[in-house]
C-alpha cells in the first residue's frame, strides 16, 4: 500500500527522509516529563535569581555610563550649552548613519 501525505495526498516514500516520515506519521510524541513540582519550583527560583542578577548588572552598567557621561573630563572647558550642542550633533550624526 502506498502511503500519501495527510494534507496534499501525494504518494510518499517513508524511507526517503525525516520530512517524508513527518508528513506520514506526524510529529513525534513529546517525551514523558518526570519533573516534579519541586523541580519546577527550583527551576523558576533559579531563573528568577539569574534575572535579578542580570537586572542588577544592567543597572550597574547604566549607572557607570551615566556617571561617565555626567562627569566632564578634566580638560573639558566647554560651557553647558556647548556640551548640549555637541550632544545634539552626535545624536543627529547617529540618526543619519542609520
Amino acid at each position: 500500500m502506498v502511503k500519501s501525505c495527510r494534507s496534499c495526498k501525494r504518494p510518499i516514500d517513508p524511507d526517503r527522509d525525516w520530512i517524508e516520515r513527518f508528513l506520514i506519521d506526524g510529529a513525534p510524541a513529546p517525551p514523558e516529563s518526570r519533573a516534579t513540582k519541586a523541580d519546577l519550583r527550583q527551576a523558576v527560583a533559579e531563573r528568577d535569581h539569574l534575572l535579578s542578577q542580570l537586572h542588577a548588572m544592567a543597572l550597574r552598567m547604566l549607572a557607570k555610563e551615566l556617571s561617565i557621561a555626567a562627569s566632564p573630563s578634566l580638560s573639558d572647558d566647554r560651557t553647558p550649552s556647548q556640551v548640549h550642542a555637541d550632544m545634539q550633533r552626535w545624536i543627529q550624526d547617529r540618526e543619519r548613519a542609520r
